[in-house]
């Protein structure tokens, strides 16, 4: 009996002071766990946003090319909104493009109908420029040079450039694609 109790006297807590630390470094190993998948989790819901807002800008540029396939085209005087003639050359009737802000976009642009993507704030929108291609613009560097204009003079070039916005307002793509008819 004697030898327990002087075996009782001598200990000092050493094993709780050892629990306590290894309780600590657990919570830490914890708390850094749940971070971790806390930032994977908003990277994943960022990027299916940005998806979204592709996919929307996408459609929008294949409804404003399908315009352009119609027997009957809109008028390219800017008369009609959304459709517009060539940007490049200066014209008080409407902003640049590469200008716009999302006020812009929604007086100056087409909207798709309603339900036509799902699950994004707001709906896409396109807008059409006829681009007027001269034997000037190709001396000065464009795409379309003096040959291939020769070949394809009865062609007439348009711009259609597209915005999707995904399911949130932070989420913006814009498109572009030169359609010729």
């Amino acid at each position: 009996m004697r030898k327990q109790n002087i075996t009782r006297q001598c200990q000092r807590g050493a094993v709780l002071i050892i629990g306590l630390i290894m309780l600590l470094l657990l919570t830490v190993i914890g708390l850094a766990s749940i971070r971790g998948s806390d930032l994977q989790e908003r990277m994943a819901g960022n990027m299916r946003d940005r998806n979204l807002a592709f996919q929307a800008a996408e459609a929008g540029l294949r409804y404003g090319e399908n315009k352009l396939n119609s027997a009957l085209l809109p008028s390219f005087t800017g008369s009609a909104i959304g459709y517009w003639p060539d940007l490049n050359k200066p014209s008080p009737l409407r902003p640049r493009i590469a200008a716009w802000v999302a006020s812009d976009w929604e007086a100056n642009s087409v909207e798709l109908p309603d339900n036509t993507i799902s699950d994004v704030a707001t709906q896409p929108r396109f807008t059409i420029e006829k681009v007027i291609v001269t034997g000037l613009a190709a001396s000065y560097g464009s795409a379309v040079d003096h040959e291939s204009m020769e070949r394809m003079a009865d062609a007439e070039y348009f711009r259609v450039t597209a915005r999707g916005i995904g399911g949130t307002t932070d989420a913006e793509v814009i498109l572009q694609s030169t359609f010729i008819r």
